[in-house]
């Protein structure tokens, strides 16, 4: 079904389906991470700021990077109830202003990414050193590719064309 899709539906799931990839290597990265904490904070006295931070890094890095797949899936945020009530124009209606709705969630979310890491992104963080901007880097990368899919779909709702609910 893949090879009947346009070439910009091609690259827009291949990108989504590595991102989602990223995602679970980093659930497992978080997983050991905090077993890792646990033990060595139960078994040796002794605690691993790095390693918790590490693991926050993950968990936003994960969720940022599985977003993009699920909207692609229309898994996003669906509460369908009352748009499978409605005929087929109220539906691709509601799906339109979902598409812009999440549009300018992340164009207001990077704007504000910007505007912190304006101030906030040449500092460091506390235990690894890492900076901010790094740190918050998956986080842009996953809205910039949640908007791209979110065009995506809405090119779909505009051709006429079926996206996935």
């Amino acid at each position: 079904m893949n090879e009947h899709k346009p070439i910009v539906g091609r690259a827009v799931t291949w990108l989504t389906q590595a991102c989602l990839g990223v995602s679970m290597v980093l659930l497992i990265l978080i997983a050991v991470l905090i077993v890792t904490q646990v033990v060595a904070r139960n078994l040796f006295n002794t605690g691993l700021p790095r390693v918790d931070e590490a693991a926050r890094f993950a968990g936003i890095a994960m969720v940022y990077l599985a977003a993009p797949f699920l909207l692609l899936r229309g898994q996003h945020v669906a509460v369908t109830l009352l748009v499978e009530l409605l005929p087929r124009l109220g539906r691709r209606l509601c799906l339109v202003v979902g598409e812009l709705a999440t549009l300018g969630f992340c164009a207001l979310m990077l704007y504000g990414f910007y505007r912190f890491l304006l101030r906030a992104g040449r500092f460091a963080t506390p235990a690894m050193g890492m900076p901010n901007l790094w740190f918050y880097m998956p986080a842009l990368v996953g809205l910039a590719i949640l908007a791209v899919v979110a065009a995506y779909r809405l090119g779909l709702l505009a051709s006429g064309r079926e996206v996935e609910e």
